[in-house]
């Protein structure tokens, strides 16, 4: 009977140790999932391009992803166990205000566009949603914020709003041409025959000259207003830029002879940088800065033309800077929108024209302060063409 007992006590003891292993087996491929599974949300949290942050029902952020701290311009370091209330200073009120209304039990804030105030001064544009988490009973956790930032998305839009400001341009500029210019062109020549042909002189001889002077302001702004909504397609091509700022150095030498007071300078690095553009148009841009920043500063001082790679060599840098009063803080953003302009007698459609030529070689221009006074523009042209970065081709049907 003892043998029989000690039998089964061991059939006993091995199933045991058996399902002891399979238990052991099934917890460390538990462990094993859950650390795999963490291991993923990490991964996905550190490589998700918007902004999370998640905060208890206290009000502290238990966690935040790489983009948050990025888009929010702090340290990631810096956000995780500090009160949602405290990590965020003056410029970031609002961020804090919409994660806070939830906490306190307010509706969840969906898709609303928000401004933040960085450390490098600028005004950055963020959409953000905040939704409530709640626990296995129901009962209120936390908050989780996520946002993304929208500056890439307003340039779009306004980007698009322009397309059809232009298309809008467009159908009416080339009725508008024939309108103005045929009349124009009559009343002009009139004036020119009586001036030759009759002996004038005191008021008539003024009147004749002011019908003169006007009429070739009003084609002058016809003909920009026409430049303006009808560019032409770039075509773009493979061009050294040495002989190509040089020639545009002689250019300006040669509107400005006679002003012994102004030094034009001219540097590029590396001496044979090429660069795929349109010499033509890059032509008109250049020509276009250089003479606004001459007549800036009353022909006396230093004009600079410069071309750079940037460190990853992949775009090429082209900046006119001068030594002038530079650009009123006032006039910075307006700078580029059509018919804005600080000028006596100005259409206000130069420099739009110019940033149109810009973005349709898929670059970026910018204004600001050069590093001997007065006013810098900078234009980044990509050495490679990518075609996902330029505007839509939807200028080309305003070719009329």
């Amino acid at each position: 009977m003892s043998w029989v007992l000690s039998g089964l006590l061991l059939v006993a003891g091995a199933v045991l140790l058996r399902r002891l292993r399979h238990a052991r087996a099934a917890c460390r491929a538990t462990l094993a999932r859950e650390r795999a599974l963490r291991s993923d949300l990490r991964n996905v949290l550190a490589n998700l391009g918007s902004g999370l942050v998640i905060a208890d029902r206290r009000g502290i952020i238990q966690r935040a992803n790489p983009a948050a701290a990025r888009i929010l311009g702090v340290q990631e370091t810096d956000l995780a166990g500090q009160a949602v209330a405290d990590a965020f200073d003056e410029g970031r009120r609002e961020f804090a205000r919409a994660v806070v209304q939830v906490l306190a039990g307010g509706e969840a804030v969906s898709r609303r566009e928000i401004g933040l105030d960085l450390p490098d001064g600028r005004r950055l544009p963020v959409g953000i949603s905040v939704h409530p988490v709640r626990d296995e009973s129901g009962c209120p956790a936390g908050a989780v914020a996520i946002f993304q930032d929208l500056s890439e998305v307003n340039a779009l839009r306004e980007r698009m709003r322009e397309n059809d400001r232009l298309a809008a341009i467009g159908e009416l500029s080339a009725s508008i041409a024939h309108e103005i210019r045929n009349p124009l062109g009559s009343i002009r020549g009139s004036a020119e025959l009586l001036a030759a042909e009759l002996a004038v002189g005191g008021q008539e001889q003024r009147l004749l000259a002011l019908i003169l002077k006007e009429s070739e302001r009003v084609n002058r702004i016809v003909s920009d207003f026409l430049a303006y909504a009808r560019l032409r397609p770039t075509v773009r091509q493979l061009s050294e830029l040495k002989p190509f700022l040089e020639d545009v150095a002689f250019q300006v030498r040669m509107h400005q002879q006679g002003r012994e007071g102004l030094h034009i300078e001219t540097g590029i690095e590396p001496d044979d940088l090429l660069v795929l553009m349109d010499p033509e148009q890059m032509q008109q841009v250049l020509l276009n800065l250089a003479l606004n920043a001459c007549e800036a500063m009353g022909g006396r001082g230093t004009l600079s033309l410069r071309a750079s790679l940037d460190d990853d060599n992949t775009v090429c840098r082209l900046v006119v800077a001068d030594t002038g009063p530079g650009i009123a803080p006032e006039v910075r953003d307006t700078l580029f929108r059509p018919f804005v302009t600080t000028k006596a007698g100005g259409t206000g459609l130069g420099l739009p024209v110019v940033q149109r030529i810009v973005l349709a070689h898929g670059g970026d221009i910018r204004a600001g302060a050069g590093p001997r006074g007065g006013a810098e523009f900078r234009i980044d042209l990509p050495l490679v063409l990518d075609t996902a970065a330029a505007p839509p081709p939807a200028a080309e049907p305003l070719c009329v």
